[in-house]
């Protein structure tokens, strides 16, 4: 099974545009390995725009050893047309990693705020995230009012 793993609105609030506070950034990070660990069979590859700021190593070091292991590389970067994020843009990323990778035949699953990034495949979507209401609980829950 290949996880594949966005980081804001999902380890830790999304703040809408806005650069994610230090203290809070990947604030679920204990519990997203917890269950992890529950299930090592599932292999991780980073879909998070985060990848397109950080190195794959850099990412990686952010994890505990055993969960940074299981991390298996990080989807392509579909350039933006105009400068926008366009529909489904997360899932095609995905498609394509799946290609490039020889696994297109493979199980997947995607852990993901955003279900307007998937069309094709909303069955394999896990959100994250559905109210305002469980945004204010959780960013409570990392320290933030």
């Amino acid at each position: 099974m290949i996880l594949f793993l966005d980081f804001d609105g999902v380890l830790h609030p999304e703040y809408d545009g806005q650069a994610t506070p230090a203290d809070v950034a990947l604030c679920h990070l204990p519990r997203f390995e917890a269950v992890m660990r529950d299930h090592p069979e599932v292999e991780i590859v980073i879909s998070s725009t985060w990848r397109e700021q950080f190195p794959l190593d850099d990412l990686r070091a952010r994890f505990s050893p055993d969960i940074a292991a299981r991390i298996i590389g990080a989807t392509p970067v579909t350039p933006r047309i105009d400068g926008k994020y366009m529909p489904a843009r997360r899932e095609g990323e995905i498609l394509d990693w799946l290609r490039q990778s020889g696994r297109e035949h493979e199980p997947w699953l995607a852990l993901d705020d955003a279900a307007w990034q998937f069309q094709q495949h909303r069955d394999r979507l896990l959100p994250a995230l559905g109210t305002s209401a469980l945004m204010t609980r959780q960013r409570r829950r990392c320290g933030h009012n």
